[in-house]
């Protein structure tokens, strides 16, 4: 019996327990997940391997993660983005609805349940 290929997903955040939750229930979900701390360890991690999608933080140091999708974007044009922010007031810029995010894409914290990113990812790659 051949297995399931799993979904890749990538995780980035800069508070290590948000992301190694996140990680962590996202692999009790069959997830193939890789978490990294900062934009510039997950644009090394785009650049190694392909991702499904990605859940990222909007503030990262160094990078921010509206800018790390934007490269992101243009070393993997297949892959999909969910933002996950403690910003309430954040709303998508032009560039980011132009690459393929909607409203819906935006998760804000503390998330009430952990199954909405679930669903969320679900909802971004069947756009494909």
């Amino acid at each position: 019996m051949l297995e399931k290929r799993k979904i890749r997903v990538l995780v980035v955040d800069d508070e290590v327990s948000i992301r190694e939750s996140l990680k962590g229930f996202l692999e009790d979900h069959e997830y193939d997940v890789v978490a990294a701390g900062t934009a510039e360890e997950s644009l090394a991690y785009i650049l190694e391997s392909e991702f499904s999608a990605a859940i990222i933080d909007l503030r990262l140091p160094r990078m921010n993660g509206e800018t790390l999708i934007k490269r992101a974007s243009q070393l993997r044009p297949e892959m999909r983005f969910i933002i996950h922010t403690g910003s309430i007031d954040y709303t998508l810029s032009k560039e980011l609805i132009t690459i393929g995010m909607f409203k819906e894409d935006v998760f804000y914290k503390p998330i009430h349940s952990l199954s909405l990113i679930v669903e969320g990812i679900k909802k971004i790659l069947d756009r494909n």
